[in-house]
């Protein structure tokens, strides 16, 4: 069995080093404006021969094979949870790089996929020409990749290859190898790679009626429903592999999302023309990377106090996963927990401060966006919020701070 490697994407400064090894950005550079850049200038991934030392393993015992862990009790089964799945359309060169929660039954495979996500829409292309989808599950790789893996809309759109984001970052493009066993690819340096193939077939996640999935990153348990079916053919890893995954669901997965969320504010602002008043942006980790971010923000006149908001609502109505916004002046580290509720102490009145748009859709994973816990409301929708906890521009000089 292999060895297992955690905790490599815990924090916000790990993932600082694998954007950039030689440390040759400006400190002020954020980690969203280098993901960025990356968007706008994708290097295409390239094919090579695969590996002649790979060792391959048909029809692998996956339960015997991999140290899938399992990471509280209750859970379904050993779950792989950094494999990443990489899946083609060949026709129109449609790709999809995402991390999925796989679970290994007794006599099967599963992944939970999102029904509006990319991966099922290439499965339901596949499908309507009776077709599965060929797909590769890669688990041990650049960094970077799973930092890739975790854009959607709308830092990337259907189709675009994350992998293009991460030859861009390298400077070269990512080598991808035929598969073994499909007509799929896989990252030619993973660790550890899984062939399969996806369709229209679902399975209960647990074989106990009242099981619960792996948490997820907001830290709730969640009743097991139906998932896909992952049907795999094949198993290769490096001569000497280690087995990477998430140290649990939490901190790690959240700092893969937020920097995803991070750069998704962050592309909207530029096609609005909005970067300027916008200085850095924290998806925080205590929102799963999601629901919370913080955006520190920089007025030059007494109109910006109403346009930061504006901007903040626009955000919130663009961007499903966001639920709450909290705005802070540049004198304020939106990275520390203490500062920012050092400014909503001394910054911030909830009956002036607090604004509440309409009803708009949010994640799936909020607990709260349920009848359940909001009589009469509809599942998935609720009002989102703005806290501005920024000083008024007219009143800045007596909110000088005397020491930081």
């Amino acid at each position: 069995m292999f060895p297992v490697l955690l905790g490599v994407l815990g924090s916000r400064a790990n993932c600082r080093i694998f954007l950039d090894p030689q440390g040759r950005q400006a400190t002020d550079v954020s980690n969203a404006a280098l993901l960025y850049r990356a968007i706008t200038a994708p290097i295409a991934p390239v094919m090579v021969h695969r590996s002649v030392d790979r060792v391959v393993v048909e029809n692998p015992d996956l339960q015997a094979l991999l140290p899938a862990l399992t990471c509280s009790a209750g859970d379904p089964g050993p779950t792989i949870t950094l494999g990443m799945v990489y899946a083609r359309d060949e026709r129109s060169g449609a790709t999809n790089c995402s991390v999925h929660r796989i679970t290994i039954k007794p006599s099967s495979v599963v992944i939970a996929i999102y029904p509006g996500g990319d991966l099922q829409r290439l499965i339901d292309i596949h499908a309507e020409r009776g077709e599965r989808l060929p797909v590769s599950v890669s688990i041990g790789m650049d960094p970077v990749i799973y930092i890739a893996a975790a854009l959607s809309k709308p830092a990337l759109g259907f189709g675009d290859d994350e992998l293009g984001v991460v030859g861009a970052v390298r400077g070269t493009g990512v080598e991808l190898a035929p598969c073994f066993s499909n007509t799929g690819r896989f990252v030619e340096h993973a660790e550890i790679v899984l062939e399969a193939t996806l369709g229209y077939e679902m399975e209960a996640e647990s074989e106990v009626g009242d099981a619960h999935s792996m948490p997820e990153y907001l830290g709730y348990y969640s009743p097991c429903g139906q998932v896909s079916t992952l049907r795999v053919s094949t198993l290769s890893h490096r001569p000497d592999a280690i087995y990477q995954a998430l140290s649990g669901p939490g901190r790690e997965q959240s700092e893969l999302l937020g920097g995803a969320q991070e750069a998704s504010i962050l592309r909207l602002l530029s096609d609005w023309g909005m970067n300027a008043l916008v200085k850095d942006i924290v998806a925080q980790p205590a929102g799963g990377g999601h629901l919370f971010t913080v955006l520190q923000v920089l007025k030059s006149c007494e109109a910006d106090d109403q346009r930061v908001r504006q901007l903040a609502q626009r955000l919130l109505e663009n961007i499903s996963s966001t639920k709450n916004i909290l705005l802070l002046d540049e004198d304020v580290n939106p990275c520390s927990a203490e500062e920012v509720l050092w400014a909503m102490s001394t910054r911030f009145r909830a009956e002036m401060d607090i604004y509440n748009t309409r009803p708009l859709p949010g994640t799936p994973l909020d607990p709260t966006l349920s009848s359940l816990y909001r009589t009469g409301q509809h599942n998935g929708v609720a009002p989102k919020s703005i806290f501005d906890c920024t000083v008024p521009f007219a009143l800045r000089s007596r909110f000088r701070r005397a020491f930081a």
